[in-house]
């Protein structure tokens, strides 16, 4: 995926809304909605906004590397940053 095509989001996580942190911590996608992504954590239902997704990929697609949560908190935005991170890599755009 060269963009955050985001009806691929939607299909990826109906199909499967389970992943995992880098650290290997279960979370759960709740919904795709058009300006975010929901996740289940134990003290309630969180999103991770569309809009910081996609300056995350523009970022990688510049040459920036996000090896991890703290790249993204640091390039991106302090908003869930292991979740974030974690849809990067299921999406294919970080490792």
């Amino acid at each position: 995926m060269s963009e955050l095509g985001w009806n691929q989001v939607r299909e990826k996580y109906s199909r499967n809304p389970i992943t995992f942190t880098k650290t290997g911590k279960e979370f759960r996608v709740s919904r795709v909605t058009e300006t975010a992504i929901y996740i289940d954590l134990p003290s309630g239902e969180e999103y991770i906004s569309r809009k910081n997704l996609a300056r995350a990929v523009a970022l990688i697609q510049e040459g920036i590397k996000l090896n991890g949560p703290s790249d993204y908190k640091r390039q991106v935005y302090d908003q869930r940053p292991a979740y974030a991170w974690a849809i990067l890599r299921d999406l294919g755009f970080a490792s």
